[in-house]
């Protein structure tokens, strides 16, 4: 009956998207850019240099509250799309705006329909990927026909997929049932912070400060979100074992992924430190020595920092029977993998990093990121916008 009922409910919710999508292209097109996003580091870098540059079309912004729009001359608004006294301006400004700008899967752009000049651009909230989603997602194989039409709908609206790197724009054809001319190959805005010197160095300083670190050596854990832990997290790292073994050399940082909905209980311990789910990935990292995570992206961002990263996969075989792992994972990750604490720790003490194959890693995947992503977006979007 629950099953029946939630049908009912998505049929009636798309029913709503189509016609008041519908019925806002009834007004023309505005000087305006609409980012639908859910992670604030590509869009908070891409605010940014829309301001330095003085692209300063009338913007709406239905944003994540993590992204700082704090002295920028933008008309923003926030806006979520479950909301009901939102959802009307939501499909307005959306079916009426030059620009589209979106991170993620959001069903209300299956109301988007192509209009002339027009631009719906997909940046993503990663620069990698060593798991698979979207059409690639086992899960999402799983769904019935109606829910597969509704996500090729929603695919078919990205006029241009940003990407930085040739392997992630294979990955995105597949993903997303699209063609390389779809690709926009210039480098991902949230990379460009790895090449400021001086921004890492503020960064570091900036989270040893926030964090009260030590001046011991810093491991970071960063696991990437379980579907089945979004609402009831488990934290499958031996805390007592890490800090026997390595208390006297390392301090441990943890950092849930920012889409679990509930934070670990708190142990008041000079050991382990706990950052927010609301703190950028990109502040922490430069203060990090060794990183410990999963099927996350990040270690396509951290591989720039050319520093050892160890992959904990104590669920290898459920998680890609589950949600799917890209092809030839182990043969990817720029990093040996462990399944316990046990081999984690024996790993750490030994210290035995293979960082030839970090840096090979990072240029690979970061092919055109340079620094210099933000200013070529924010060039490209101002085209967009002159159509």
């Amino acid at each position: 009956m629950v099953g029946i009922l939630k049908e009912v409910a998505i049929y009636i919710y798309m029913l709503a998207v189509k016609i008041t999508g519908c019925l806002a292209r009834i007004f023309p097109v505005k000087q305006k850019v609409v980012l639908l996003v859910s992670f604030p580091e590509n869009s908070t870098a891409i605010i940014k240099q829309m301001n330095e540059m003085k692209v300063t079309p009338k913007t709406v912004v239905f944003y994540d509250p993590r992204v700082d729009v704090t002295g920028f001359n933008f008309d923003f608004i926030q806006l979520k799309p479950k909301k009901i006294k939102h959802f009307i301006s939501l499909m307005f400004h959306l079916n009426t705006a030059k620009v589209v700008i979106t991170d993620n899967y959001f069903v209300e752009l299956a109301g988007l329909k192509e209009r002339k000049n027009v631009t719906c651009i997909q940046i993503w909230h990663a620069n990698g990927a060593l798991k698979k989603f979207g059409w690639e997602d086992k899960a999402a194989q799983k769904r019935s026909a109606r829910d597969k039409k509704r996500f090729q709908e929603v695919y078919r609206c990205f006029s241009k997929v940003l990407v930085g790197s040739d392997e992630m724009a294979a990955i995105f054809q597949r993903s997303f049932l699209l063609e390389d001319s779809h690709m926009l190959k210039l480098g991902i805005p949230r990379t460009d912070n790895f090449f400021n010197q001086q921004q890492l160095k503020e960064n570091a300083e900036r989270t040893n400060t926030k964090l009260h670190l030590s001046n011991k050596k810093k491991l970071l854990y960063a696991p990437t979100f379980r579907d089945e832990e979004l609402h009831s997290t488990t934290l499958h790292l031996d805390i007592a074992k890490m800090k026997q073994a390595l208390g006297n050399e390392y301090q441990l940082i943890l950092k849930l992924h920012p889409s679990i909905s509930n934070d670990l209980d708190e142990v008041v311990d000079d050991f382990v430190v706990y950052a927010d789910k609301e703190t950028p990935i990109e502040t922490i990292l430069p203060a990090v020595d060794i990183l410990i995570t999963d099927y996350s992206s990040i270690p396509f961002e951290f591989a720039l920092l050319e520093k050892p990263m160890i992959f904990f996969t104590y669920d290898l075989e459920e998680y890609d029977k589950a949600r799917g792992l890209s092809d030839g994972f182990l043969a990817t990750i720029p990093g040996p993998f462990v399944h316990t604490t046990e081999e984690l720790i024996q790993l750490i003490e030994q210290e035995a990093f293979d960082l030839e194959m970090v840096r090979a890693f990072a240029a690979k995947w970061n092919k055109y990121s340079d620094g210099h992503s933000s200013e070529r977006f924010v060039s490209f979007l101002k085209e967009q916008l002159e159509k």
